[in-house]
């Protein structure tokens, strides 16, 4: 007999933390996280669901944190941007955050029991919540077609980034900070990262954001939703008839052989 998850009304938040400069953020899914502790006996199309959404959520807290990680190395070098620099791995992770999170978002959208979630983060909230990061992510996805859009704007095939970084927590001070990459014809404006709210930093950076086409997506905000949908999962996702002594469907395989190297 195989069960279908609940998810129960929301209960009461845990306090968000407010990281500081330097400070690197704990894995967003706990070590008994629901997500991780799947029951054997949980109805298989269902299983399949929640481990890819448990896929995208590492795939995403993975890349921002060294995103991050590398924004603040960038702001602290002496020469950023120096010949023979490039920007490649600051823009794989950007990309691969995009990617993580909008796929974790069709996932929660299309999953069985999605008609049950409670409107916090009903499908339709969490669409409008990382909407900007969909565009940005189509932009990419069809680059091809739209090549034109991004001729007329001038703008960077790989889009561009910008963020707030703390240089210094005593006196206080905040670098902010763009790149551009790729070619450039003309004239080529740079955007810098000016928040207009609260910056929750990781890694010493924060108000990250990527610019692509005529899109622009709030990476900092989305991770921080993101967070906050996990905890929801965590707090609230149980399993009707699943206790501590319940089988645990087992993940994460790894294998490794010598080949045979010798002439035939």
């Amino acid at each position: 007999m195989t069960r279908r998850p609940v998810l129960l009304p929301q209960k009461r938040p845990s306090p968000q933390t407010h990281l500081s400069s330097g400070v690197r953020s704990r894995k967003m899914l706990s070590q008994d996280s629901p997500l991780l502790n799947l029951p054997a006996s949980l109805d298989k199309k269902q299983a399949v669901f929640l481990d890819g959404i448990r896929h995208a959520v590492q795939i995403a807290d993975f890349s921002y944190q060294r995103l991050c990680h590398e924004l603040t190395r960038l702001s602290a070098a002496n020469a950023p941007g120096a010949a023979g620099s490039s920007y490649t791995h600051v823009f794989l992770d950007a990309w691969g955050f995009v990617d993580a999170v909008d796929r974790f978002r069709c996932l929660w959208e299309m999953q069985p029991t999605s008609g049950s979630i409670p409107a916090p983060y009903s499908p339709n909230v969490v669409r409008k919540q990382l909407q900007d990061v969909r565009d940005v992510r189509n932009v990419s996805a069809h680059i091809a077609q739209k090549i034109d859009q991004i001729v007329s704007l001038n703008s960077s095939v790989l889009g561009s980034l910008r963020w707030v970084t703390v240089s210094s927590q005593s006196p206080l001070k905040i670098k902010t900070h763009f790149v551009r990459p790729g070619i450039m014809r003309g004239n080529v404006n740079g955007q810098f990262a000016m928040p207009d709210s609260k910056v929750r930093f990781l890694n010493g950076t924060g108000g990250v954001a990527l610019a692509a086409g005529k899109h622009d997506a709030n990476l900092s905000k989305a991770h921080e939703f993101l967070s906050s949908v996990v905890k929801f999962i965590e707090g609230n996702l149980e399993f009707p008839g699943a206790n501590e002594n319940t089988d645990k469907l087992p993940t994460d395989m790894f294998g490794s052989a010598e080949l045979d190297t010798r002439d035939s």
